[in-house]
């Protein structure tokens, strides 16, 4: 399944993640958004996206493989969009905006180039455009998923919508980028020779989006493409994130609201609303879960009875559902493809909900040595000493929430707060 390589982004990396929630969380979040990352909320990140990948296929066309690499060639697309994006309509909503806005303070004359000191990110490659838009790119059917081009759909939209508007503006298939993404290393004068083009890019990254654009980008991005994994619960979703207020972020009481309208809205809309129940069931524990395992590592050579007499003052969680956890056990274990994991979270959730803290702190620490024995036989970052806490990784600014914040508090987005952003960029243009 494509998405396999996708949910390959989630996977618990370096040593981070203590617990493993990363890969937890993004398990039931695909079931409701099938083809976005946590930082790909971006409409316009996706035309850049599209459009460095055409030009670069036209540099190649041209030059075969005497040129730069995709990869080169797309780079330089992607810094000179950023460019005259900021200088000509100061659209700073991208990624590189700081040493983008540092060139343009020196000079409107800036360098476009693969070679580390001209990229607008420190390793564009891997937080730029290329490293984080490719693969949703290719969940949404925008990008072939072997090759470095667009799908034919894709192409042709970028054909008849940009390309057909850089030609209105006098730069008939947009050659004159080809032209420049050719050099290795090309000089592009924002005031002068390049005036005009600058102009153009940017307007074919304006914040309002043509009645075509819209169509496109809903189909594509916010209903989850043509090879859609969701069985159509994104489609519904989308539908229910407009009418959610705009001007605010998606949060855990967004969550509910979305799961009582799409209860309301019945049988049809079932599967979608028992699917966002299981997110609210599970954020319910690993909020608390994370909270406290931050805590344990404030608490070097304690006792765990004297940590669980701190917990003492949030009392039986009545946020967490034992009862309705027990149903996730399946899919717990099967997101660190190992049943044990699956049963120890849900006695972490009945001992949440039970107050009984020191079992809980317990399993938390268990379950830090399960996770960072897969990767690569890691040490845990705590462990018991002669009944003592021995931390390895320690961290001393956590606080603890209020108990009262916990039913309301979103920490794991579940790709949920960049298909908002997807659903309100489209709604407003």
């Amino acid at each position: 399944m494509f998405l396999t390589d996708l949910d390959s982004r989630a996977a618990i990396k370096g040593s981070r993640d203590p617990l493993g929630l990363v890969p937890l969380w993004s398990q039931f979040g695909r079931h409701v958004v099938g083809n976005l990352t946590t930082v790909t909320g971006s409409v316009r990140g996706f035309t850049t996206t599209m459009l460095g990948y055409h030009f670069a296929r036209e540099v190649r066309d041209r030059d075969g493989s005497k040129g730069e690499s995709p990869l080169a060639l797309f780079l330089k697309f992607e810094q000179l969009a950023a460019y005259c994006r900021y200088y000509v309509a100061k659209d700073g909503a991208f990624r590189g905006i700081e040493r983008v806005k540092k060139s343009l303070s020196e000079s409107p004359s800036v360098t476009l180039s693969a070679r580390q000191e001209y990229q607008i990110l420190s390793n564009q490659k891997v937080y730029g455009l290329w490293g984080l838009f490719s693969v949703p790119s290719r969940a949404s059917g925008l990008l072939d998923r072997n090759e470095t081009v667009l799908t034919a759909p894709a192409r042709e939209f970028v054909e008849r919508e940009y390309l057909m508007k850089l030609s209105k503006d006098g730069f008939k298939d947009g050659r004159e980028i080809t032209d420049l993404l050719r050099q290795p290393r090309a000089d592009v004068h924002l005031v002068g020779k390049h005036t005009g083009l600058a102009r153009a890019i940017a307007r074919l990254h304006a914040p309002d989006l043509s009645a075509a654009e819209r169509e496109f980008y809903r189909d594509s991005l916010a209903w989850g493409g043509a090879s859609d994994e969701t069985m159509g619960c994104q489609r519904q979703l989308s539908e229910l994130m407009g009418k959610l207020p705009e001007d605010l972020g998606f949060g855990r009481l967004e969550l509910r609201a979305l799961i009582k309208e799409a209860v309301r809205r019945g049988k049809d809309w079932s599967v979608l609303a028992g699917r966002l129940q299981r997110i609210d069931v599970l954020e319910a524990v690993l909020i608390p879960a994370g909270a406290i395992f931050g805590l344990l590592q404030t608490r070097q050579g304690q006792t765990l009875r004297s940590v669980s007499k701190e917990l003492s003052k949030w009392g039986p969680l009545d946020s967490v559902d034992p009862i309705a956890f027990q149903d996730l056990r399946a899919e717990v274990a099967e997101a660190f493809h190992e049943p044990a994991v699956g049963e120890r979270w849900v006695r972490i959730a009945e001992g949440l909900a039970a107050g009984k803290y020191e079992a809980v702190l317990a399993l938390l620490i268990e379950q830090n040595a399960h996770v960072m024995s897969t990767r690569n036989g890691s040490q845990p970052w705590i462990r018991l000493t002669e009944g003592r806490l021995d931390v390895r990784f320690r961290d001393e600014t956590v606080q603890l929430p209020e108990r009262s914040e916990l039913a309301k508090r979103w920490v794991n987005n579940y790709f949920l707060n960049p298909l908002k952003e997807v659903v309100m960029t489209l709604a407003a243009a």
